[in-house]
């Protein structure tokens, strides 16, 4: 058990009077008592304009990576210090009816709830399916992995209970599987090669080891087939709370692939964008969404001009490789599509 009191939350990285301009606008709420199903990204869109600039509901203590928690019933209030805005988590508040004024009357309680009860940074159904597909692997990584040789039974494809044999996997093969088949070649703009995006096929158990493996389909959401790579399956982490923070540098990059195939893209939707680990990339990154500028005729000059790019949203880092990061469109004003460029969020 827990309980997570919050002192002042947000450190704003603006001047004061910037954020106090952005933040005394109309309707912009003063206090906000949290629900079951609510989320920290969601509760800070509540209260301002851009939810990014918030860093969420977190200790401020920089060498505990842990948040602090706020659960449905905590009272967040939004406080001004010298112009500038904090939000504060009162925590749960009891109202209490005084029969003889007739009135209600809140007073702090005693929270006793379990740590999984706290409200995430995103919403868990969103974010979870992707937390560890799809992979982006360089051609060597991908080539060393130990793949689908060939069916049991005569069979060109595999389904739930079909056997196959399976070669590389090692001296110790793992007990379970997840399938994997070489999807696109990720690229640059340039057509520099950055990785290999794999799509999910399914999963398998090993039922005979020995020189050639043995293992059964246990699950697939399409047909298995000779050549699919193995990837040893590892129990997948609980969702994490994430840190929604600008990069401290500044970050270039473009939109290479959709995890789909809509071509147009919208709220939580997850892309590729070509900067991983080694341009600085780390999870909870947020960027903005930038279209690719458009031409247009000017029918008085008689001219063709080029118009500038605009702003279409915002994406949310959650999972990166070396050279290729994967991240959630957290809004979109308008369709998004690959190609599209991605930037450190600016004024």
């Amino acid at each position: 058990m827990r309980r997570a009191r919050l002192s002042l939350l947000l450190v704003l990285a603006l001047s004061p009077l910037v954020w106090a301009d952005r933040l005394v606008v109309p309707h912009v709420p003063q206090r906000y008592v949290v629900r079951a199903g609510d989320t920290l990204w969601g509760i800070a869109d509540h209260f301002f304009q851009d939810p990014w600039r918030w860093p969420g509901i977190w200790n401020r203590n920089l060498q505990i990576r842990d948040p602090d928690l706020i659960y449905p019933g905590d009272v967040i209030v939004l406080r001004y210090i010298r112009g500038t805005p904090y939000l504060v988590d009162e925590g749960p508040v009891q109202a209490l009816t005084s029969p003889r004024q007739n009135t209600v009357v809140l007073r702090p309680a005693v929270r006793s709830q379990a740590l999984a009860s706290a409200i995430p940074t995103l919403d868990p159904n969103v974010i979870g399916p992707f937390l560890q597909r799809p992979l982006a692997l360089s051609r060597r990584a991908f080539h060393r992995l130990g793949y689908v040789a060939g069916a049991v039974h005569r069979h060109t494809f595999l389904s739930p209970l079909s056997r196959f044999y399976a070669r590389h996997l090692g001296a110790h093969p793992d007990k379970t599987y997840e399938i994997y088949r070489r999807g696109p070649a990720l690229r640059t703009k340039d057509g520099e090669f950055l990785a290999y995006e794999t799509k999910y096929v399914g999963q398998a158990r090993l039922v005979r080891p020995g020189r050639l493996p043995e293992l059964e389909v246990v699950s697939s959401i399409r047909e298995v087939e000779a050549g699919d790579r193995l990837v040893p399956w590892r129990r997948e982490a609980p969702i994490p709370y994430y840190y929604p923070r600008a990069p401290r540098k500044r970050i270039h990059a473009r939109v290479v692939a959709a995890t789909h195939d809509n071509l147009n893209l919208g709220t939580y939707a997850a892309v590729a964008i070509d900067a991983g680990k080694d341009a600085g990339m780390r999870r909870g990154y947020v960027l903005r969404i930038y279209s690719r500028p458009r031409p247009f005729y000017d029918p008085v000059a008689h001219e063709t001009l080029r118009g500038r790019k605009q702003p279409l949203g915002l994406l949310m880092i959650f999972r990166t490789f070396a050279r290729v990061s994967y991240g959630i469109i957290m809004q979109a004003r308008r369709e998004i599509h690959v190609g599209d460029s991605v930037a450190t969020p600016q004024d």
